[in-house]
């Protein structure tokens, strides 16, 4: 009867430690800092002498007819965006601004669009 007692003992005792260990490793864990997360560097904001303001104009109805120069530069002023004719989303966004070439668009403080596969976490 001692031996089955002693048993039972050595089998609670090494369930416990091994409870002890996990719940202490999974605590560890979880104290542990997080790593910082990579970011995308974004330009430099430009002092505001430099700044060049661009009036809002809506844009015009598509013509039916192609046009026969290059395609206006379409701007999204709330998320800063612009989305130039090889853009993915160029014909179904509502850009409320309209530059005549990416250079303009940069120079008013947008950035080109992304995709979610060239987007780096």
């Amino acid at each position: 009867m001692l031996w089955l007692f002693s048993q039972m003992f050595l089998l609670c005792l090494v369930s416990f430690a091994v409870g002890s260990l996990v719940t202490w490793l999974s605590v560890r864990a979880r104290l542990q800092p997080e790593r910082p997360k990579t970011r995308i560097a974004l330009p430099a904001p430009r002092p505001a002498a430099e700044q060049v303001v661009i009036a809002e104009q809506p844009l015009a109805p598509a013509d039916p007819k192609p046009r026969q120069g290059p395609l206006p530069v379409k701007g999204n002023s709330k998320t800063m965006v612009y989305h130039t004719p090889d853009s993915p989303y160029y014909r179904r966004m509502k850009g409320d601004m309209a530059f005549a070439s990416e250079a303009d668009a940069v120079s008013a403080g947008y950035r080109m669009w992304t995709t979610k596969g060239r987007v780096r976490a």
